[in-house]
């Protein structure tokens, strides 16, 4: 039996980690789970700094935290055999990370992007080898005017073909505004 995936994508600040903790205390309580939340934040400045510690404080202190920058399935095995309810937050800083080595900088090649593929398809089985919840965050960045620089351009399209694959994947994924989720699959 595969978990139930359901992912929450939306824009900068625009409340879908806060309701995807929202909803992880929810069927935590409900079906009587232990959480397990998965952080892929890499911290490069003290603007990012702040925005982890603000999750930090927001999460219940009981709930198992992983910090996993690179490799969501190494966290996924690490508790896959208990049913549980896992949040991942998020896939755009886990992409950042794949593109922006140690101290920030930018490495991206065809071996890179053939990597995070297998990541991707990796994390995808693993969910479906799991029982439980597991709700992902991501972000949406292609609503928006097209970057002028290339990297971001690149990350851009990374982003939505990343968040593609999992939607595809995923039971129920919610587009988030201005703190709503609006349902689309």
């Amino acid at each position: 039996m595969a978990a139930e995936v359901i992912i929450l994508v939306g824009g900068s600040s625009s409340g879908k980690s806060q309701l995807a903790e929202n909803m992880t205390a929810d069927l935590a309580c409900q079906n009587h789970l232990e959480v397990y939340y998965i952080a892929t934040g890499t911290i490069w400045d003290q603007e990012f700094a702040r925005r982890v510690e603000k999750h930090r404080l927001r999460r219940p202190g009981h709930w198992h935290t992983f910090e996993e920058p690179l490799d969501l399935n190494r966290s996924l095995q690490k508790i896959k055999d208990k049913k549980s309810v896992i949040m991942v937050d998020g896939i755009g800083t886990w992409i950042a990370n794949h593109m922006y080595q140690e101290e920030g900088t930018f490495y991206w090649d065809d071996q890179q992007a053939q990597v995070l593929k297998n990541q991707t398809s990796r994390f995808i089985q693993a969910w479906e080898a799991m029982e439980g919840h597991l709700l992902i965050v991501a972000d949406e960045v292609g609503m928006d005017v097209v970057p002028e620089n290339a990297q971001a351009r690149l990350f851009r399209d990374i982003n939505g073909q990343i968040n593609q694959q999992l939607a595809q994947a995923a039971d129920r994924v919610y587009l988030v505004v201005c703190g709503l989720p609006v349902r689309i699959k």
